[in-house]
């Protein structure tokens, strides 16, 4: 079982007031002008760097003059907090919205200060003023960033991110949703219209909008060095919300570009060093993404400490990387860390634990251990049953995860009803076009094409891939996932000029979205190859299978488990071919590769084994291949059981063998 993409980090405004004149900065001194949202200035507020910094109480002026930490040096971030409020007043930051700021140069400028925007908590006149409103978006929109690609978090419940703001402001949150919609509708500006669109979630809208800002922006920059500090900050704002836009359109190539706009102003941001690793794992570029997602990873340790959820996060992904370069033994102990930490400071029982411990079960049925992974899997399932519930999306997850082991290990029956329940808990939940209900018809489709019901799958295949194409759109990689399940069952079932026009369309969505070198053109090729192989034209498949291997062993590199299952597929077409030379170095390669990164006692490992055997068989060697089906059939019945059909088939292969039945099937 593969971990599935069925779906699917706070940053924020720092503005520069214009001093006109020669005006030399206080080493290592931070003047802040603190302003409410009329631009009025407040005294009596002390307000900080967090860390190591000082503090200072702003004067009649509203200024207040911070003296920084040694190690702090000019053009550093630092975030800003308020210590205390003059009596009988609660005050927030508006602007920036994250609290972070750039330190101005401590050289001749013609601005060296920044500006602080606060409002009182609580109250109601926040809700009419645009700086609030736009203060408020950027905080939920970085709040409903998916933390991760894993399919075992659940997505980010966007009313419970706009509660939180809300309460952060003292405002309701229906008050807040409200004036968000309204003021979204009104604004001419393009970065408070993306932003609003990003809040309800309309990403071509806030796509074209934030597009048109960051275009604005940049101009600014080449054309204003006066102030380049707060364009800068603008411009690195405008990036971030623009990569999340695209990540969630499943345009991860541009996504990556918006987020590395982002970086070279804020390099060490952990947020959007996540992101853009995040993006470049859906791309398929593991080489890329690695240092980012470590580097995330060392910053949150250091800022957070060890035993922080976010932490915890920042490991689950990395592992996720690991677990997609096919490395699980370096994966585990990253896994086991995160869990200890979301056991340590939520207890065994919460929800996001149950994430972590099916992560855990994500890698041991990846790495054949089924046993294993389904303990897991009852574990998740049982803590998210009891919160938040039975009906609740959340636990379709489990659900899903403990009935692909299950169909894994064979037992169908359990594996159905799960599906079906999974199914149901999401259509009443999210609705009927959401693309986790997608997901869910694909893999009860699945199911019941293993089970041979090939007319119970096909009207469910081609319902999901309705939904996605109306909810995602024609050209996203969700699409062309669902166009290569529903093409695959069609060659299953003979049906070659139904299947292929759907195996070319998906692979040029997903050229055009990754690139011609990602992982998933390499599937899409060999898909067709296999196309073109059932329908006897073995010159046309042979070039594509071998497109395709050059490709995943370039982008995965040359022992990556998912190459294994390739190079069967080649040496097959070669056997058929006569060519059992070519053919059994080929399966030897793939058998070298599982054993490496699999084991001994794996089903994958019985598989190469299974389909070496039946080449030796083909070449005569009856002796050689006796050897390997007994060794395969010892694999299947230990890890699988004695009546998995992968177990049976190769039973049956045996029986041919030395004359007890006429069976051959080759395991891909």
């Amino acid at each position: 079982m593969s971990l599935a993409r069925l779906n699917f980090a706070l940053l924020l405004g720092v503005v520069l007031c214009t001093a006109r004149g020669v005006v030399w900065a206080e080493l290592g001194v931070l003047v802040v002008h603190v302003k409410d949202v009329q631009r009025r200035p407040v005294s009596g507020v002390q307000i900080g760097v967090e860390g190591d910094g000082g503090s200072s109480v702003t004067g009649d002026d509203g200024k207040a003059r911070i003296r920084l930490a040694k190690q702090t040096k000019e053009r550093s971030w630092v975030s800003l907090q308020i210590l205390k409020s003059p009596p009988g007043t609660d005050f927030v930051v508006v602007s920036p919205w994250d609290y972070k700021t750039l330190v101005p140069s401590y050289q001749n400028e013609s601005e060296n200060f920044v500006e602080v925007v606060i409002v009182q908590r609580g109250d109601r006149a926040a809700l009419e003023s645009g700086t609030v409103l736009a203060a408020a978006t950027a905080r939920i929109n970085k709040a409903n960033t998916p933390k991760t690609v894993d399919a075992q978090t659940p997505p980010e419940d966007p009313k419970a991110a706009l509660a939180v703001v809300a309460k952060q402001y003292g405002l309701g949150p229906d008050d807040l949703d409200q004036a968000i919609r309204a003021w979204g509708a009104q604004t001419t500006d393009p970065y408070e219209a993306g932003l609003a669109a990003l809040y309800e979630r309309n990403y071509p809208k806030a796509t074209t909008q934030l597009q048109d800002s960051l275009r604005g922006r940049e101009l600014k920059l080449d054309t204003d060095r006066n102030a380049l500090t707060a364009d800068e900050r603008a411009v690195a704002e405008v990036a971030f919300f623009l990569g999340l836009s695209l990540s969630e359109q499943g345009r991860y190539r541009e996504s990556v570009a918006a987020y590395q706009r982002c970086l070279q102003i804020q390099p060490d941001d952990p947020t959007a060093l996540n992101n853009t690793g995040l993006n470049l794992i859906e791309a398929g570029d593991y080489a890329a993404a690695e240092p980012l997602l470590r580097k995330a990873l060392s910053i949150r340790e250091e800022i957070l400490g060890a035993f922080h959820p976010e932490v915890s996060n920042s490991l689950n992904n990395v592992a996720l990387l690991l677990l997609d370069k096919g490395d699980y033994l370096a994966a585990e102990p990253l896994l086991r860390r995160a869990l200890a930490i979301r056991e340590k400071t939520l207890g065994p029982d919460d929800p996001q634990t149950a994430t972590t411990v099916d992560n855990l079960g994500a890698l041991f049925s990846l790495k054949g251990d089924y046993a294993g992974a389904e303990s897991l899997f009852r574990r998740a399932l049982a803590i998210r049953e009891k919160e938040p519930g039975p009906d609740h999306p959340d636990v379709a997850i489990s659900v899903n995860n403990l009935a692909a082991v299950l169909r894994e290990k064979g037992d169908y029956v359990e594996a159905e009803f799960l599906f079906r329940r999974g199914l149901a808990i999401n259509e009443k939940a999210l609705g009927a076009n959401d693309p986790r209900v997608a997901g869910s018809l694909n893999n009860l489709a699945l199911l019941l094409k293993d089970k041979g019901d090939f007319a119970g799958a096909e009207p469910l295949y081609r319902q999901a891939l309705a939904m996605v194409e109306k909810s995602l759109g024609p050209e996203h990689l969700k699409v062309a996932d669902c166009l290569n399940n529903l093409a695959a069952l069609l060659t299953t079932e003979g049906d070659y000029d139904a299947a292929e026009p759907l195996f070319r369309r998906a692979l040029a969505i997903r050229e055009k979205a990754l690139g011609p070198d990602a992982p998933d053109v390499a599937q899409s090729l060999n898909n067709l190859a296999q196309l073109l192989e059932a329908r006897g034209d073995y010159t046309g498949a042979e070039a594509l299978s071998r497109k395709a291997l050059a490709i995943a062993e370039k982008s995965l590199g040359p022992n990556h488990p998912r190459l294994a299952g390739w190079l069967n597929n080649l040496a097959e077409l070669l056997r058929i071919k006569g060519d059992y030379g070519g053919a059994e170095s080929l399966q030897r390669r793939a058998l070298s590769i599982r054993l490496e990164a699999l084991g001994e006692d794996h089903p994958d490992t019985a598989q190469s084994l299974n389909n070496l055997a039946l080449l030796l068989k083909a070449k005569g060697d009856r002796a050689g291949a006796e050897r390997l089906y007994r060794r395969a059939l010892v694999i299947d019945e230990k890890t699988l059981g004695l009546h998995h059909p992968a177990t049976e088939t190769i039973r049956s292969n045996l029986q041919t063998l030395i004359g007890k039945g006429s069976a051959q099937k080759i395991e891909r």
